[in-house]
């Protein structure tokens, strides 16, 4: 059994005092910064990890986080896993708090972050981001103060976010490319659907999936059709397309596009004639896997999502690394209506 690394070895190691040793990892701000740099180069050599527990009941303070992301039945599931988490961690003192936009809002979440970055209430900020570029500085705001800011489901890789759990878009628009282009015949219409929103994971998806299929020359694909990021908007754009374009296979990048373009394939007698892939499981997802109007979609463990998010937050936010790298990718599944039933299980 490895032996526990104890504030003890780290003294030894630095020769610096037990007592300057534990001020370093829990106070830095009263330590000097060379005395800091180097307790904190020792912990990570020696991989000491603070006991939470110990750390959490002798502060006898509660830990206050926040996660903000749209509201739809996707997020549900991580709104789900979160409050899993939650549940896991109450002898920490582990408190969420759900802030919610209309969806890809990212005005909506920009009043959000400056609101908390004003009133530094919470330990810690969970966050599924609207933009690529805009959010950057109030969440500089909120980790300069030495608050940390995690990602989930979309990611800011440029900004100065701790951590990312979620998707690998690049994964995800690649491997629905695989498929468009092993089960179409060779010279078949792609209509690529693209939504309005800059979100990163939605607008890598979309790249990764042209530049596949560019690569590939088998298939004929189409600029971008673009459209609100809404069922709505999806589905006029789609019912358009079919009727005046009449391709082959409809490409969406986002779990509201494939549920507009469904209903357009649907609603015109085409399901089963116009191959679509999907994103995400949700139950009218469900249904137009099993009625064939999908072949099949990709599904990227939202409750996991949600439960690590808070996880990773509490990590952090006590001074420990969460895993090696800034991100985590969870894993790209390709569900049919064989076996969506699995994926519909709440911990997916």
């Amino acid at each position: 059994m490895e032996k526990r690394v104890r504030l003890q070895d780290i003294a030894v190691k630095t020769g610096i005092s037990v007592s300057t040793v534990h001020r370093a990892l829990t106070h830095p701000d009263k330590v000097s910064e060379q005395v800091y740099a180097q307790v904190r180069e020792a912990s990570e050599e020696l991989g000491y990890e603070p006991n939470l527990i110990a750390s959490t009941l002798s502060s006898k303070k509660k830990m206050d986080f926040a996660m903000l992301c749209p509201y739809n039945p996707f997020y549900e599931q991580i709104i789900a896993g979160a409050r899993s988490a939650v549940a896991e961690l109450r002898i920490y003192g582990v408190t969420l708090a759900f802030i919610h936009s209309k969806e890809y809002s990212f005005t909506e979440q920009l009043e959000q972050l400056n609101q908390i970055a004003n009133s530094m209430e919470y330990d810690g900020i969970a966050i599924a981001p609207a933009h690529t570029q805009l959010l950057n500085p109030v969440i500089d705001r909120i980790t300069n103060a030495g608050v940390p800011v995690i990602t989930f489901d979309n990611d800011i890789p440029n900004s100065s976010r701790r951590y990312y759990i979620g998707q690998n878009p690049k994964t995800a628009g690649e491997t629905a490319a695989f498929l468009y282009d092993a089960f179409l015949p060779e010279g078949s219409v792609v209509a690529v659907m693209g939504s309005y929103v800059d979100a990163y994971g939605l607008a890598e998806r979309l790249r990764c999936f042209r530049e596949y299929l560019g690569n590939t020359g088998k298939l004929r694909v189409t600029d971008n059709f673009q459209y609100f990021d809404s069922i709505e908007g999806a589905y006029e754009m789609c019912s358009q397309i079919l009727l005046n374009i009449k391709p082959a296979a409809v490409f969406s990048n986002s779990m509201l596009g494939t549920i507009g373009c469904a209903r357009a394939i649907r609603d015109s007698g085409q399901s089963g004639k116009v191959f679509m892939i999907g994103f995400d499981i949700v139950d009218e997802i469900k249904g137009y896997l099993n009625d064939g109007t999908l072949l099949a979609s990709l599904h990227h463990a939202p409750y996991v999502q949600g439960n690590l998010a808070v996880k990773s937050l509490l990590r952090l936010s006590k001074g420990i690394q969460v895993n090696q790298g800034d991100s985590y990718f969870v894993n790209t599944n390709v569900v049919f209506k064989t076996n969506v039933e699995e994926f519909s299980q709440e911990h997916f």
